[in-house]
C-alpha cells in the first residue's frame, strides 16, 4: 500500500482469544519482551533490534475486532486475514486502510479513558 521505507517496528495481527500462547513464549526468554507495551490488546518484544508488536484480534458474532482497554473497539473487515503473500497471511488492504482511517477516532476514545 506504500513504497518501501525504513521502519522502526513491525505490527502483526494475532488472531486468538487471548495471549496465553504468546505469554508462554515470552516467559521462555528467547526474546526480550518490551514490558512497557504489555496491554490487554497488545504484546511487544524485540528481535535483532526490531520491535515487534502483536495486536490481539478476537472474534465474536459481529466479526473480528480488537478491544482497546474495554473503551474502544476496532472492528476488522471480514477479509482481514484473507490475503496471502509468499505463504504468509498479511492484513488485507481494506483492514490496513480501515485501521488508518479510524485512528483519530480511536485515539480520541483512548484519550477520554486517560482523562476520565
Amino acid at each position: 500500500m506504500s513504497a518501501p521505507r525504513a521502519h522502526r517496528d513491525v505490527d502483526l495481527l494475532y488472531p486468538a482469544d487471548g495471549f496465553e500462547v504468546v505469554d508462554g513464549f515470552l516467559a521462555r526468554g528467547d526474546v526480550q519482551e518490551i514490558v512497557a507495551k504489555r496491554f490487554p490488546h497488545k504484546r511487544a518484544f524485540e528481535v535483532d533490534g526490531v520491535m515487534v508488536e502483536l495486536f490481539l484480534v478476537q472474534a465474536d458474532a459481529a466479526g473480528s475486532f480488537t478491544d482497546f482497554w474495554g473503551v474502544a473497539r476496532h472492528d476488522w473487515p471480514a477479509d482481514v486475514f484473507d490475503v496471502e503473500a509468499d505463504g504468509l497471511r498479511v492484513a488485507s488492504a481494506m483492514a490496513v486502510s480501515g485501521y488508518r482511517a479510524g485512528w483519530e477516532e480511536l485515539q480520541a476514545k483512548l484519550q477520554d479513558r486517560r482523562s476520565g
